[in-house]
């Protein structure tokens, strides 16, 4: 969910030191060891590129400065496809360069008992899909590896990826390590749908109206009987609202995310057009069910509990229709995106639980958190 968000001015974006695209391994096949393990890492929402036939439509430069503003909604066989995994966005050289995954990718290529591979993807479309093409993924390293499944590593929304693969073929995955993953969803997402959402300086390239086009984002939204997050919703009374959120109506009702006012989207999709997405991305959320007798191999979770997130989002209604206030809506531990309660597994997932002070973004760049990731996966430090 993530999640990476960038609210400064920006002037170089790399995916990686040559132009790649789609999944593939990470280091020349002459430099790998033998009897190394396979290690695979599934990186979160906007953190793979993505092109078209015109170039980079996310994120270049320019982009990022507000030169340009590709159109990035969602359209069925539209030409986009997943570039290189993001690694770094710099401000000026030197003085402001953020890196995104780039400390966590190096860290990869650098351990020499690695054959690190990367599975960057569209992370506008369905969720469900995506982890099909991730489950085939797995399964074509675990054949070339002589049948050795390997440690796959999904941060944020790649976490949720590979625990929908996890459930339908655990056989695949010799072992788990869950970095920041909206397990049990939350309200956090409604802000991308209804409030302008700056990258850089270009605040139209991901507005309301774009993001609500996505199927993907939806599965961040809980469903009413389940382990996900409960009583989201409240008045100014502080009373919880029923909530449904993988029902159309819902949204028009209480005017939320591209129905409402402060999105301003123009036109608003059908309610069967939106209830489509709705049951792509409901579908997806109850894969996450950890199955009865399942013999799950060993999972780590990693997250951070040090930073405000948002909980409860707080509403009023009156003649005029819905108000949803965000600012004065409450707040509990979290990494800034994922709350602490949200990023554990369901019941019938065993896990080791390792904690980072750093925010949703910087988890894996955390010296900590690689450390750790090493001694779980079996290599020596």
């Amino acid at each position: 969910m993530s999640l990476l968000l960038f609210s400064f001015p920006l002037l170089t974006c790399s995916g990686g030191e040559k132009n790649h695209s789609g999944p593939r391994l990470l280091k020349p096949v002459e430099l790998i060891l033998p009897e190394s393990t396979p290690i695979v890492f599934v990186p979160g929402y906007k953190g793979s590129e993505l092109i078209s036939s015109k170039g980079k439509v996310w994120l270049s430069p320019s982009q990022a400065l507000a030169f340009s503003s590709p159109d990035l909604i969602l359209r069925e066989n539209d030409e986009i496809q997943p570039g290189d995994v993001l690694r770094s966005v710099t401000a000026i050289p030197v003085l402001l360069d953020v890196k995104v995954y780039a400390p966590w990718l190096d860290r990869m290529i650098s351990e020499k008992n690695w054959i690190p591979y990367v599975f960057p993807y569209d992370w506008r479309k369905d969720n469900g899909d995506t982890s099909s093409q991730l489950e085939l993924y797995l399964a074509q390293i675990k054949k070339s590896n002589d049948g050795k499944s390997p440690v796959i590593i999904g941060h944020s929304n790649g976490g949720t990826l590979t625990l929908s693969v996890l459930n339908r073929r655990p056989d695949l995955i010799a072992k788990a390590v869950f970095v920041g993953a909206p397990f049990r969803s939350g309200i956090g997402f409604m802000e991308d749908l209804t409030l302008d959402q700056s990258t850089g300086l270009n605040g139209k390239i991901m507005g309301p109206c774009v993001a609500s086009s996505f199927i993907s984002v939806y599965t961040f939204f809980p469903r009413e009987s389940s382990f996900d997050t409960k009583d989201v919703l409240q008045n100014k009374n502080g009373e919880s609202l029923p909530t449904r959120f993988f029902e159309a109506s819902f949204w028009k009702e209480h005017e939320l995310g591209v129905f409402s006012k402060t999105a301003s989207c123009n036109p608003v999709p059908t309610l069967t057009e939106f209830q489509t997405r709705l049951d792509k991305a409901r579908s997806f959320r109850d894969s996450l069910s950890p199955k009865k007798g399942t013999k799950y191999p060993p999972a780590l979770v990693i997250r951070s509990t040090n930073r405000p997130t948002l909980r409860v989002l707080l509403g009023s209604k009156d003649a005029q229709g819905w108000t949803w206030d965000f600012r004065a809506s409450k707040r509990v531990n979290g990494d800034g995106r994922v709350t602490a309660e949200s990023a554990l597994p369901p019941e019938g997932l065993p896990y080791e639980l390792f904690e980072s002070e750093l925010g949703h973004s910087e988890l894996l760049n955390d010296p900590k958190v690689q450390s750790k990731i090493l001694e779980f996966s079996g290599s020596k430090l």
